[in-house]
């Protein structure tokens, strides 16, 4: 009796770790998807590296390398 309800609890667990995993990956993928077709757009360059701050402590504001693409909000009459 102990052992089958392991077994199911093993199994409901191996399934629920392979929906997160799947999930991810999705994540991942889709990420990497839109950033490939930002670069072609223009809109980030290639940030390869630590980033490069002149403020000794890191937290420095730093210009941004690509334009910030406002759109306005409409509002109902």
């Amino acid at each position: 009796m102990v052992s089958g309800l392991l077994v199911i609890l093993f199994a409901f667990a191996t399934v629920a770790i392979a929906f997160v995993l799947a999930d991810n990956g999705l994540r991942w993928w889709s990420g990497a998807r839109l950033l490939r077709q930002r670069m072609k757009q223009g809109y980030t360059s290639t940030g390869v590296g630590p980033r490069v701050s002149s403020c000794s402590h890191g937290f420095g504001r730093q210009v941004r390398p690509y334009p910030v693409i406002r759109q306005t909000a409409r509002r109902a009459a």
